[in-house]
């Protein structure tokens, strides 16, 4: 790719028309700064086609004005703030910006913040802090709370548990309340300044690691004696962003647990959508009770936020061992109970339309369902059969990441 200059960036643009000649040079940059801004790329790259368009960017402010009661008014002025906010850290609204240019796009837009303050200029960390402030602030008290914040950490499909450790560090006068300066100052400490172990987010009351005493899945293979161990080292960022998505669609009250009476909600819903028998319903609703124990949601105690992506691994390994020892698989029993319920027409197979169905159900855009379609019907028959939909579900949401079936749900996961 081209490098960046005054000529195709906004911040090399300002640093250059105010005589500021600084350049960039990678071996300036910590390797987790660099880790933490890919990471986040990856989050707005939201087709994963390598680059971040501004369509993608102005996603994230109209999803905001989903979970908070804001009015017209204040989000418009945070879609202008970030559109304002992302042009200087370099997506252009035609070619947008590519990965290869992220790290130094967003090195440039911190020197160029850097002068605008040495200028007694407009902080555009500021402006974009502020116009998120105004909606944070769901009970118009002038301040954010850490239940507000929680806000912002669905909004941006961070871990909702991050809005602790981002209060403690941001909370600087100890008020239980964050001001305004306080919020931008946390944003620039971690975004655009040099690289500071003492700011990276830790675990709040690190919930206890998973074994073969308080997970179904770890008992079952130590039961067969199989001492597999989970290792985040092993998970690509993108399925651990993938499981993150999911964790927050079932987590309704937004509590940080993922409670089964929560699970049970789907199959209910499900039952609202489609012309289903109890007999199927009831199938189904203990179909996926016992899935979603065997994932890890504990009856009484549920299941942490924390403890979701690798209570989902242990569970791919189980089901990899049961197929090994000939064993029911549990995707299999979970996918054919709603094969069952979803075959509307009880022709035997799938169609488009009844998948949408699924997609609604579980609240994933309906568009969805042709890029599942497509990818799920391998045989090309112009329907789903049984085995093709087990096949698709363990491709995308068991086994390691392969960015091919990174379309399977229209980019949303």
């Amino acid at each position: 790719m081209p490098g960046l200059d005054e000529t195709n960036n906004e911040s090399y643009r300002y640093l250059r028309s105010v005589g500021n000649n600084w350049q960039f040079n990678i071996e300036d940059l910590h390797p987790k700064m660099i880790s933490r801004l890919y990471k986040r790329f990856d989050t707005f790259d939201l087709d994963c086609d390598g680059r971040m368009d501004m369509d993608e960017i102005l996603y994230w402010p109209d999803r905001m004005r989903q979970l908070v009661n804001a009015t017209d008014e204040q989000v418009e002025k945070m879609r202008a703030a970030v559109y304002k906010f992302f042009l200087n850290k370099g997506v252009d609204p035609v070619n947008g910006l590519t990965r290869e240019n992220w790290v130094e796009s967003n090195r440039v837009f911190a020197e160029a913040e850097r002068e605008r303050d040495r200028r007694g200029e407009e902080s555009l960390i500021a402006m974009l802090s502020n116009a998120y402030y105004d909606v944070l602030d769901d009970d118009g008290d002038g301040t954010v709370s850490v239940d507000e914040l929680k806000t912002m950490m669905k909004a941006f499909d961070v871990p909702q548990e991050a809005a602790y450790t981002f209060f403690e560090k941001a909370d600087t006068d100890k008020s239980g309340a964050l001001e305004r300066p306080e919020l931008v100052h946390l944003f620039r400490k971690f975004w655009m300044e040099p690289y500071d172990p003492h700011i990276v987010k830790k675990t709040k009351d690190k919930m206890p690691g998973l074994d073969e005493t308080n997970n179904e899945s770890y008992r079952y293979l130590r039961s067969v004696g199989n001492n597999w161990q989970f290792n985040i080292e092993d998970l690509h960022p993108k399925m651990i962003s993938r499981l993150y998505k999911r964790f927050d669609t079932f987590d309704l009250d937004c509590d940080g647990r993922m409670d089964m009476d929560e699970i049970l909600y789907w199959p209910d819903r499900m039952r609202q959508l489609v012309n289903a028998t109890d007999e199927q319903v009831e199938k189904m609703r203990a179909a996926v009770y016992k899935f979603f124990l065997n994932k890890g949601v504990d009856p009484v105690n549920g299941l942490t936020r924390e403890n979701w992506v690798e209570s989902n691994r242990v569970f791919a390994e189980a089901e990899r061992e049961r197929e090994r020892r000939g064993e029911e698989s549990l995707i299999a029993m979970l996918s054919n109970a709603y094969y069952d319920v979803l075959d509307d027409d009880g022709d035997g197979t799938v169609s488009v339309d009844e998948l949408k169905t699924m997609m609604k159900a579980f609240d994933v855009p309906q568009e969805a369902a042709y890029t599942f379609f497509e990818k799920a019907d391998t045989d090309k028959s112009g329907a789903l059969e049984r085995p093709e939909l087990v096949h698709l579900f363990r491709k995308f949401w068991m086994e390691p990441y392969d960015p091919q079936w990174d379309g399977v749900y229209a980019y949303k996961y």
